[in-house]
């Protein structure tokens, strides 16, 4: 690797461990909640049988899967003025034969006839928007099979309304995510700070089983870019990069970090070498800029980096490079300010993902501390200054590393 984040792997272990867990409790905050999971797997499967309702021939058998973020497990809460966007897949298997336009006009009508979805519906260019005005809305794809349906996953045309249809498979890449989300770095040393606050008295965050290290990284990467993105001075704002982009390039530098056989001590330099090595599945020939669906190359989700008209390719890889730019920046940031103390790495995180979720996890991460400094399980560890969970007489047990605890005193908030 290079000296690219020169400060932020600088950091000792402590704190970079230390980083990497006030970064997971924010993104806990974005996570869906149970009842939002529910209200938008309601919505669904009301779609879904409505749909697999109709009469026509052409909806015959439908079958109707989620793609994108849902499917990923990546998806953050919006930004206040956004929406969830689920995106989801209708696919048609006995229209082989049925143009864009009568696909689409069936699937329209069926909507339109339904007293619950008729106000609901909106017109995009690959299919139809449910807008439930609310905080999420359902994206629905019609799709019809692949010629080559050899190909991993389930190979698609879906509809488009420039071009009629467009290749595509995204049960093939999710399910290449998947593979990858299975391989697991070496970590050589347990957290010590967050992980360390465990104890009886501590609220239970909710159960991340099923978040991988892969997941965890493109959530923060995309929140990274949806902040970044709108910032008042941002001229990148309209071309900024697409989740499917972040998401396959973390993917490929993921997998090529997991292959080296690097250990590593702690998540931070993890993080940090995919994010160095993403550029690096950029590839560039005869026919532009390629970032290819991995089960399907000819489908490219670089494809507006290639438009010639109004410089607009240029414009979409300029946006790219400089939100690269930012997250470098961001993490540099992060380093930096780690030696002013723990508020001052706060408010950075706040500038970085939004000040909401950060105070939530400001308020779990105090409230942690002030229950173990009142159990007397709080310790100073000493030539790093991080704060970590001990039990005052196993000070020097294995949970701390090289590093000596003093404990610090309880303090009752009174007298002298």
């Amino acid at each position: 690797m290079t000296t690219l984040f020169a400060n932020a792997r600088a950091l000792n272990e402590h704190k970079k461990s230390m980083l990497v867990e006030m970064l997971d409790s924010v993104f806990v905050s974005l996570d869906l909640t149970k009842t939002q999971r529910e209200r938008i797997e309601a919505a669904y499967n009301a779609v879904g049988d409505y749909l697999a309702s109709c009469d026509d021939s052409l909806l015959d058998g439908v079958q109707i899967y989620p793609q994108g973020s849902m499917r990923l497990r990546t998806t953050n809460k919006p930004l206040s003025q956004e929406e969830f966007d689920v995106d989801l897949i209708l696919f048609l298997p006995n229209a082989g034969s049925a143009t864009r336009d009568q696909i689409v006009s069936v699937v329209k009508q069926h909507l339109l006839d339904s007293k619950v979805y008729k106000e609901l519906v909106e017109d995009l260019p690959r299919g139809f928007r449910i807008n439930y005005k609310g905080d999420y809305h359902l994206d629905i794809t019609p799709a019809k099979a692949y010629d080559l349906e050899s190909l991993p996953g389930h190979p698609l045309w879906v509809v488009d309304k420039l071009t009629g249809f467009k290749e595509s498979n995204p049960e093939g890449m999710a399910r290449n995510f998947d593979d990858a989300c299975s391989l697991l770095p070496v970590i050589r040393r347990p957290q010590v700070f967050l992980a360390a606050l465990d104890s009886k008295s501590v609220t239970a965050l909710p159960d991340q089983s099923k978040k991988k290290p892969l997941n965890r990284i493109i959530q923060i990467l995309k929140r990274h870019r949806d902040v970044w993105s709108q910032l008042s001075s941002n001229p990148h704002t309209d071309f900024k990069p697409i989740s499917v982009v972040i998401t396959t390039l973390a993917c490929r530098a993921y997998v090529e970090v997991i292959e080296s056989k690097k250990q590593y001590d702690n998540e931070l330099d993890l993080i940090l070498d995919v994010i160095e090595l993403m550029p690096h599945h950029i590839e560039s020939g005869y026919d532009g800029i390629l970032i290819a669906n991995p089960t399907m190359r000819s489908e490219n989700y670089a494809e507006k980096w290639n438009r010639l008209k109004g410089q607009e390719g240029q414009k979409y890889r300029g946006a790219f490079y400089a939100w690269y730019q930012a997250a470098v920046d961001t993490f540099e940031y992060f380093a930096s300010e780690n030696s002013r103390g723990m508020d001052n790495v706060f408010a950075t995180l706040s500038e970085a993902f939004g000040e909401k979720p950060v105070l939530a996890a400001q308020d779990r991460i105090v409230a942690a501390i002030n229950v173990n400094r009142g159990n007397n399980k709080l310790g100073v560890a000493l030539g790093t200054g991080v704060v970590i969970a001990s039990i005052a007489e196993k000070a020097n047990s294995a949970t701390t590393g090289l590093h000596d605890v003093v404990p610090v005193k309880r303090n009752q908030f009174y007298g002298d």
